[in-house]
């Protein structure tokens, strides 16, 4: 019986897909976002922070199947589901496809939230699965992508091209970053990527907030120099997105 390792199952989330939805977090990311507001979901196995408060816990696809379901209603009301998160849930290619297939199995819609940055032929095991896929576009710069957080611009398009493929609503969203993606430039790259992409739905910017200091702090991780935004420069992204792709908001 496949299992994978879960450090959450949140219950009630509206920003993760359409309707109300179940995130199931899966642990292990490839990537090293230094304002990552779920670092305890970076590495791949169980593990205590400071206060000796465990993440990570071993499960099968059915043990979180019957998690998710206790809210079958509410997806049923809402046209919610499930969402596979992280960390990076690619990161156990293997588990998050078997887990989407057992949902879907068992009715529930199942979305993918993913920075794209994984190989493609873990792509692939998954996307059968899938009813609508989250791209994380953390930075348009191929350049900036690659030294700030370890990812590869051209792995991203080769996923969002095969996602293109297969039909799957895609919603591609991006975090706001004062001093690594706060540009014009980027902003409107990233709507002229959604409208270039057929299978883009809807873009979604997601401004950084502070949550994950202090789990950063407890796990002995550093604190990068980050700061909530301003309205005004909420306000700008959203414009300078909104100039290449009109179907964008801010969460």
């Amino acid at each position: 019986m496949k299992t994978g390792i879960v450090f959450e199952i949140q219950r009630y989330c509206i920003r993760d897909g359409r309707g109300i939805r179940t995130c199931v977090f899966l642990k292990g990311c490839p990537l090293h976002c230094p304002w990552c507001h779920n670092p305890e979901g970076l590495e791949p196995c169980p593990q205590r922070d400071r206060e000796g408060r465990l993440y990570g816990k071993e499960m099968t696809a059915e043990e979180v199947t019957q998690a998710v379901l206790r809210d079958r209603e509410y997806y049923a009301l809402s046209g919610g589901g499930a969402t596979l998160t992280g960390g990076e849930p690619l990161a156990q290619p293997e588990f998050c496809a078997h887990l989407a297939r057992t949902l879907r199995s068992a009715g529930v819609d199942v979305a993918l939230e993913t920075s794209g940055c994984i190989a493609p032929e873990r792509f692939r095991t998954v996307l059968p699965h899938l009813d609508r896929i989250l791209f994380d576009v953390k930075h348009t710069d191929g350049r900036a992508l690659k030294e700030t957080v370890g990812a590869d611009a051209d792995i991203l398009s080769e996923n969002l091209r095969l996602a293109a493929q297969t039909g799957i609503p895609v919603v591609l969203r991006s975090p706001l970053i004062a001093g690594f993606n706060l540009t014009e430039r980027h902003f409107k790259e990233l709507g002229a990527l959604a409208r270039q992409c057929p299978a883009v739905e809807r873009v979604e910017l997601l401004p950084y907030h502070r949550l994950g200091e202090d789990k950063r702090r407890r796990l002995g991780l550093p604190c990068g120099e980050f700061r909530e935004l301003t309205e005004a420069e909420k306000t700008f992204a959203l414009a300078a997105v909104k100039e290449e792709y009109s179907n964008a908001e801010m969460l």
